[in-house]
């Protein structure tokens, strides 16, 4: 009889859609027009990032909530301000900060699946 491991399954579902998300850079969603591929590169960026952070021994210990600040407001800021002063090919905007949140939270949603301790 075949056994599946559903946690596992689930992690390698969530992995797969982010590099996925990654790769494949616009998708049409829903007809509300698409979603520009510097999104998706933020979210994947920063779920890399909240996955690194998490098994880095000084993050290790702090809360998610704390990993998941430091990955938002301090990397992804840095981000924004870099493009904000130096314009040209990139452009500063919420809405990858916004990407940058949504990324760092599927992080910890993936590491919660993995460890079931958050």
């Amino acid at each position: 009889m075949l056994r599946i491991n559903v946690r596992a399954a689930l992690v390698s579902l969530i992995v797969a859609t982010v590099f996925w998300m990654m790769l494949v850079g616009r998708v049409q969603v829903a007809n509300a027009g698409s979603i520009g591929a510097d999104k998706y590169q933020h979210i994947s960026a920063s779920c890399a990032i909240e996955l690194v952070l998490a098994e880095t021994p000084p993050f290790k210990k702090w809360k998610p909530w704390q990993r998941m600040l430091l990955n938002v407001v301090v990397v992804g800021g840095a981000k924004e301000w870099y493009d904000h002063k130096h314009p040209g090919s990139h452009t500063a905007e919420w809405a990858d900060i916004g990407a940058d949140a949504i990324g760092a939270a599927t992080g910890e949603g993936v590491l919660w699946l993995v460890h079931k301790t958050w």
